[in-house]
């Protein structure tokens, strides 16, 4: 694996766990892509994330992004994004919660199938929920995702899977019109990539840890509802390009 390789972590608050994410990581790139980068997005934290990442600007391969203010994971990972240089581009959680070996199970679905995009998702056959998600976040997803279909006609029954991966050409086609910071920038990617004719492979993934989940129930649906509206209204005047 020649090409260069880019990882980026969106991340807020997240100083109990970013260095042991950052070296398992770095120790899975280093074995794996002789040419990488890993760039962290802090999303504005209030915590001690800041100082434990801005320790390794010696580290050639991290980089760091921040945000003066917490916007939100959409805008972490569109900045991370939009400032990668790698021919591969891929998004995952601080806590890597499907594994490293997604990584390569994606690149090798890219060379194999010459697709623009590769997601990750939890509802094929091969799939495994290791974590054991509770149930009602199983059915909030699926509603969401019916919700998602009814509005935006995007028949993807995961598009919330914390694990997507992009060529260079599809992350900057895709990211320089998104717009939504947070969490429904996910349905947002599959709107631009279907008006853009970009074509999309989907992965099984292992749901090992599912712990830390920024996403609350009791809040964040109503948002992520508001932004999926914003995005049928913007559909129906012609106007996600504007």
């Amino acid at each position: 694996m020649s090409e260069l390789i880019s990882i980026i972590i969106p991340g807020y608050n997240e100083g109990k766990r970013i260095l042991l994410m950052i070296e398992a990581l770095s120790a899975f790139c280093q074995k794996h892509f002789p040419q990488h980068e890993i760039i962290f997005v802090d999303d504005g934290s209030t915590d001690q994330t800041w100082a434990m990442v801005n320790s390794l600007h010696d580290c050639p391969f991290f980089h760091v992004i921040r945000s003066g203010k917490n916007r939100g994971k959409g805008y972490a990972v569109r900045k991370g994004m939009l400032a990668a240089r790698g021919q591969y581009r891929f998004f995952t959680d601080v806590d890597i919660p499907y594994g490293t070996e997604c990584f390569l199970l994606a690149l090798k679905t890219f060379k194999d199938s010459g697709c623009d995009m590769v997601i990750g998702s939890r509802d094929l056959p091969e799939s495994w929920d290791q974590a054991r998600v509770r149930w009602i976040r199983k059915i909030a997803s699926r509603l969401f995702s019916i919700v998602v279909n009814i509005f935006l006609h995007i028949h993807i029954r995961d598009s919330q899977c914390g694990f997507k991966g992009f060529t260079a050409k599809s992350a900057q086609r895709i990211f320089s019109y998104s717009t939504i910071n947070g969490f429904a920038f996910d349905v947002e990617i599959f709107v631009l990539a279907k008006k853009l004719g970009l074509s999309i492979e989907k992965l099984p993934v292992t749901l090992i840890t599912n712990q830390h989940s920024k996403v609350r129930l009791t809040r964040d649906p109503f948002r992520m509802f508001i932004d999926i509206l914003k995005l049928s209204c913007r559909q129906w005047n012609s106007g996600l390009f504007r």
